[in-house]
């Protein structure tokens, strides 16, 4: 599989989950949406392929190819307040334990700042 990069775009939805009246604000927990241009590899978008978003301090989240002409180029997830470096890499294939032994691209990444 040739070489491909995703392109990550983050956007911050400010949905706070919690407010305090006092004059120190305490971290807040909101809804992160992260999107990314697809991948033209034929590998990503065809079963066995997808995507991993990595973000600082969570699990892995993976992506995979479901139906249709691409993998999903979407994923929201919940994240406190604070800095994050968020990177997502196309894959070609997994093996049969969830392991990366098929073509892994190299990640794109991008410091997220959540309110």
């Amino acid at each position: 599989m040739g070489p491909f990069r995703a392109y990550l775009s983050a956007v911050v939805s400010a949905l706070a989950l919690a407010a305090c009246s006092s004059s120190v604000t305490p971290p807040t927990e909101h809804l992160v949406d992260v999107s990314w241009s697809p991948s033209r590899d034929s590998g990503v978008n065809r079963p066995g392929g997808g995507y991993r978003v990595e973000i600082s301090g969570k699990a892995p989240i993976d992506v995979p190819y479901v139906s249709g002409l691409t993998a999903p180029t979407f994923v929201s997830t919940t994240l406190w307040s604070g800095t994050y470096s968020v990177s997502v890499r196309a894959y070609g294939a997994l093996d049969a334990q969830g392991g990366t032994t098929g073509t892994l691209s190299a990640p794109s990444t991008r410091i997220v700042e959540v309110p």
